[in-house]
């Protein structure tokens, strides 16, 4: 592992709905607990947060050096591609670090992330294996696995998110060269890495897990027929900028809606299976 010394920003975006006490663990995990500490956290509040989000910021923001925290605060709820890009905006340094307010990064995510980048200053986009736990009890329930070279996620991603949003570290100056995340209400990183894909952004992927992801056991399963828009809207724009054919779109929308329909038993067996054969 080489010498590091490149800076670099986490951004974060906190919804009233997020969990005071994740947010706390979240918090902790990106500074407190890194071998390899960020030079600057950027939270921005997507709308007004409760009295006990606000503490535990401030209570952070207590225990980090001075001028680290840069807090943003939005007026009304945009959803979470525009908050992200907002915080884009006030993100000092060109290498960002994505992490949700709910999320555990492992101790030696950062220092091996930029060291990555050091090594592979072709990449604009580095993402890791996570582990998913359980929301409440953070029991371990499967690892997410993905593609490691640029030309497999780039297959990958015509019918996957082939990057785990959370566990991504990226290249400011690439992300804003194409307009920053497009603003849809779910499935926005989707869209985002088609978007950067298609602009011959490089991706690469850690063969680690290098974060823990609160999904819990039912997270596919809770997603019926209202969450098939969203997918539609995104695969519809996937198509539009050339990322996919008429007939992958076809194909992909086909199989979406058949496996949004299904009962939720059998939408949770075909989802454990593909857990098991991730490992």
């Amino acid at each position: 592992m080489i010498s590091v010394n490149t800076a670099f920003s986490v951004l974060m975006s906190v919804y009233k709905n997020d969990d005071p006490e994740h947010l706390r663990v979240a918090l902790n995990s990106i500074y407190h607990e890194q071998t390899l500490k960020p030079e600057q956290v950027v939270i921005v509040a997507d709308g007004k947060l409760t009295t006990e989000q606000l503490s535990i910021v401030s209570n952070f923001g207590a225990t980090v050096p001075h001028n680290l925290v840069t807090f943003v605060e939005l007026p009304q709820n945009v959803g979470l591609a525009a908050a992200l890009n907002e915080g884009l905006k006030h993100c000092c340094h060109e290498i960002v670090a994505r992490m949700d307010a709910d999320d555990i990064a492992l101790p030696t995510r950062f220092e091996k992330q930029i060291n990555f980048l050091l090594l592979n200053p072709h990449v604009d986009v580095c993402g890791t294996l996570i582990d998913e736990i359980d929301t409440v009890t953070e029991e371990y329930i499967s690892t997410r696995k993905v593609p490691l070279k640029h030309e497999d996620i780039k297959v990958f991603a015509r019918k996957r998110s082939a990057v785990s949003h959370p566990s991504v570290v990226f290249k400011k100056s690439s992300v804003l060269a194409v307009g920053g995340y497009p603003l849809f209400r779910k499935s926005q990183d989707f869209a985002l890495w088609s978007l950067l894909l298609v602009n011959n952004a490089v991706f690469a992927n850690i063969d680690e897990v290098l974060l823990k992801m609160r999904t819990g056991r039912d997270l596919m399963t809770r997603r019926g027929l209202s969450y098939l828009k969203y997918e539609y809207q995104v695969m519809l724009f996937q198509y539009k900028i050339g990322f996919i054919s008429l007939a992958e779109f076809i194909k992909y929308a086909t199989v979406r809606t058949v496996f949004r329909i299904l009962p939720a038993s059998v939408k949770k067996m075909l989802y454990a299976a593909v857990r098991k054969k991730q490992g």
